[in-house]
């Protein structure tokens, strides 16, 4: 419902409704110059049961207040008030009417108090509030009580467990089929399973080569180092080269003409240059 409230048109409305008729609206003869009152005209309490004029038996209701039947005493008018508004003001006829303002709800038939609204999923207490659904039971309508939620399913059919907003259902199991694959072809999941193993031999081989790839490289280096030759001395072969050639040269001088005829000095020479070349 919609808030509303009094304007001046509903108390201009009470107020010409006050000012109708007054007076017994319907009466019967009580002997032979008096009569009894049977009903009151609207807005009207009785003044009095019998009398000589019916205008005098009913008198209107104070301002504030109503009478919807034959009574002595005219009711206070209900003042909305809280979480209510005013549906319908109080005419002299009939008492106020009151609403309750959005997310709430009347706490009984006359509309006295309000509550709180409750939402799918939730019931109203008797503590004048809301609560959840408790397990296995269900609420899909708004401020209404909990459901209990289906049990069990027909031969055939499983049970869908539901929630606080709806039921358990029933479904048919669906068999799984079989997934066909062209001629030749195989299955996605079945290649992928071989990538990894593929992976993993190659990458063992490339180690494996790479192993023997350095351990023959380090066998080539030892063999070239143990057959490398050894070189003569450069000033060794020069110091010999040079004692040759001044032995040459030193039997060279002692050949002259003059001392060849003699026996004793070329002897003596003859055993001088083989010395040297001793030496």
């Amino acid at each position: 419902m919609c808030e509303d409230t009094n304007t001046e048109d509903d108390e201009v409305k009470v107020q010409t409704d006050r000012g109708a008729d007054t007076g017994c609206d319907d009466w019967i003869l009580n002997g032979n110059d008096g009569v009894c009152c049977k009903k009151c005209k609207p807005g009207n309490r009785l003044v009095e049961s019998c009398g000589r004029d019916p205008e005098k038996l009913c008198t209107p209701c104070e301002p504030g207040t109503y009478v919807n039947n034959l009574k002595l005493s005219c009711l206070r008018c209900t003042q909305c008030i809280g979480n209510q508004f005013t549906h319908k003001p109080c005419t002299i006829s009939s008492d106020t009417v009151c609403g309750c303002k959005d997310g709430y709800r009347c706490g009984n038939n006359k509309c006295s108090f309000c509550v709180d609204e409750c939402k799918v999923g939730e019931e109203p207490t008797e503590e004048r509030s809301c609560r959840k659904c408790p397990e296995g039971k269900f609420n899909d309508k708004i401020h209404s009580v909990c459901k209990e939620s289906r049990k069990s399913c027909p031969d055939g059919q499983t049970l869908v467990k539901g929630n606080v907003t709806s039921d358990s259902t029933c479904t048919y199991l669906e068999e799984p089929r079989p997934k066909l694959l062209p001629t030749g072809a195989k299955d996605e999941n079945e290649q992928t399973n071989w990538l990894p193993a593929f992976i993993a031999a190659g990458m063992a081989g490339l180690a494996v080569l790479f192993i023997i790839a350095s351990v023959v490289a380090y066998v080539k280096a030892q063999n070239k180092t143990e057959k490398k030759p050894k070189t003569d001395t450069p000033d060794q072969d020069h110091s010999d080269e040079s004692r040759i050639m001044v032995v040459e040269q030193e039997d060279c001088s002692f050949r002259h003409p003059e001392q060849e005829q003699g026996g004793s000095s070329e002897s003596i020479n003859t055993q001088d240059s083989e010395s040297k070349l001793i030496v």
